[in-house]
């Protein structure tokens, strides 16, 4: 618990997390001081919700003689764990915490936190639609839209917060301790900020660090890093997705077992009954099934609420058909493995929209499956020259300067029957707000090819 009443605060980075955590701080209590690099009007969407709140604002930059005077810093995890004014503050002895933390410390409900490279939102999304199914409050929160310091205010004892964990909020984490905590899958991905794949992968695994031995550690068997992360886990370590394949023994968990889902060596479901495509849905919908099993939802009601889900926004999101080519939203597809998975879940012909800005992913290792499914490539953003460079000589590539242009050049470059995928592969902060502001924008540019086809006919 953080002792916030009447102590000054500030909450570094002005975004959804850091609204969310001054309204929290503030309703505490704390006086709360909002800092962040951006002039006030380029916050106008962040500062309207403040509006009313007891805070005092300290834009245009994030210095150390204002988080000097406070007694606890919140950071934001769009911010750099190592900006030079928390690093100052760490020096004079000031404790920084994320949102993720300040959340947790007033946080009734028990914890399902679920992190990884690919699949987060779908597994964050699934498990708390199984657990609301079986009969309890649940409610999906932290990276995957709604803060998990909003989130705090709705939950009690008899709830669950299923928190979507990023590897930034990780950073920032120093008591945070879900009772059930699901580590997808590793491969790499943000090493333009953690500068290599070793501190990722050990800024993800602190999920596990504050874990007790009543607790419950899920791994993928298909991750190579699986068997270096199940020496570290203190709680009981449980397994999903495809069986042997972790290089460990087996343990008890979730698997596909041939054309089912098995859970704790009882059958579960067909996998055919599963709407989500792509055998990496299968790893996430049997993580979903093991982690709410452990909050207690019963096998049949697992069973029925797994084949009534469907994609969530982003992911995997049918964006709509226009003379009869399909059109697929995988805005939330933000690094080079999201998309392999992505092109692993559909049949050839696929021309793919692919570009943003560049999170250092090396797209050439996408050569096999584009030869394989691709007809042609339109790429977009800042990483549109890299791609090219390093995708030509796998699939045609045309450059597009705005989404409009890439939505109607892949559309002119496909044939009836075939698929446009938009799974960018990249970070949207190029040319959008986010990843959700990207894939909005794209289903509307694909109502827009849609209208402008149906006034012609």
């Amino acid at each position: 618990m953080y002792f916030v009443h009447n102590k000054t605060v500030a909450v570094v980075g002005l975004g959804r997390s850091g609204v969310a955590a001054a309204r929290l701080l503030s309703v505490r209590g704390a006086k709360v001081v909002v800092s962040d690099d951006k002039s006030p009007d380029k916050l106008s969407d962040w500062l309207e919700p403040l509006k009313g709140l007891p805070v005092t604002l300290a834009l245009g930059g994030i210095t150390p003689e204002v988080l000097g005077r406070c007694d606890l810093v919140v950071v934001s995890p769009g911010v750099p764990a190592r900006h030079p004014a928390l690093e100052s503050a760490r020096a004079q002895g000031i404790p920084v915490i994320g949102e993720l933390e300040l959340a947790y410390a007033f946080c009734a409900a028990p914890l399902v936190a679920i992190t990884g490279t690919n699949g987060k939102t779908t597994t964050t999304a699934l498990t708390a639609h199984l657990i609301q199914a079986g009969g309890k409050k649940a409610l999906a929160c932290g990276n995957i839209g709604r803060p998990f310091a909003d989130a705090v205010f709705e939950l009690t004892a008899e709830d669950w917060a299923v928190v979507e964990v990023s590897s930034f909020q990780l950073e920032t984490m120093v008591k945070f301790r879900p009772q059930v905590g699901a580590l997808l899958n590793l491969t790499p991905d943000h090493l333009d900020r953690h500068g290599s794949m070793q501190a990722y992968v050990e800024a993800k695994a602190r999920l596990f660090e504050n874990q007790e031995p009543g607790d419950a550690a899920l791994l993928n068997t298909r991750d190579k890093y699986t068997p270096l992360l199940s020496s570290m886990v203190k709680s009981k370590l449980h397994l999903f997705g495809f069986p042997g394949g972790a290089g460990i023994e087996d343990r008890p968990g979730c698997y596909v077992v041939g054309d089912h889902l098995e859970l704790f060596g009882r059958r579960l479901m067909a996998a055919s009954d599963l709407r989500l495509p792509g055998p990496h849905n299968l790893e996430n919908a049997c993580a979903a099934a093991l982690a709410a099993s452990l909050a207690g939802v019963p096998d049949g009601v697992l069973a029925t609420a797994l084949a009534e889900f469907h994609a969530v926004e982003h992911r995997l999101e049918e964006a709509g058909t226009v003379g009869g080519v399909r059109f697929i939203n995988d805005s939330k597809g933000t690094n080079v493995d999201s998309v392999e998975k992505a092109l692993m879940s559909f049949d050839r012909p696929l021309v793919l929209i692919l570009g943003g800005r560049d999170k250092a992913g090396d797209f050439a290792v996408l050569g096999p499956l584009v030869r394989e499914k691709v007809t042609r490539i339109i790429a977009l953003g800042e990483a549109k020259a890299k791609v090219a460079r390093q995708l030509s000589d796998a699939a045609p590539v045309v450059e597009a300067q705005s989404l409009e242009e890439a939505v109607r050049g892949a559309y002119a470059a496909s044939e009836p029957g075939g698929t446009v995928l938009f799974s960018p592969g990249c970070a949207s902060f190029d040319m959008f707000k986010n990843y959700e502001d990207r894939g909005r924008q794209f289903k509307a540019r694909v109502k827009d090819l849609a209208e402008a086809k149906a006034a012609k006919t």
